[in-house]
């Protein structure tokens, strides 16, 4: 069970940009939080973020898509707050 984070990582930056809007939600739940590869991870994070483009309002969201822009927004914050204690 160990291996899964390790294994999504590894395939995530197999795939080229197309593929990343691909990203579940349940991938995102089971993202690994690890300081150790923040740059690379918030590279792919911020990827997904850039093609879903969601519409900044999140009234102008479905629930669907309202869940998973939440759940990116605060796997990416979650990198800025935990690996940035300079």
């Amino acid at each position: 069970m160990k291996l899964l984070p390790l294994i999504l990582v590894l395939l995530l930056a197999a795939c080229n940009s197309n593929n990343l809007d691909e990203l579940s939600y349940q991938d995102l739940v089971n993202w690994p939080n690890r300081c150790d590869r923040a740059e690379e991870h918030l590279r792919i994070l911020r990827a997904v973020q850039l093609r879903k483009n969601f519409d900044p309002d999140p009234d102008n969201l479905n629930e669907t898509d309202r869940a998973y822009n939440s759940r990116l927004k605060a796997t990416i914050w979650w990198y800025a707050y935990e690996c940035d204690k300079s």
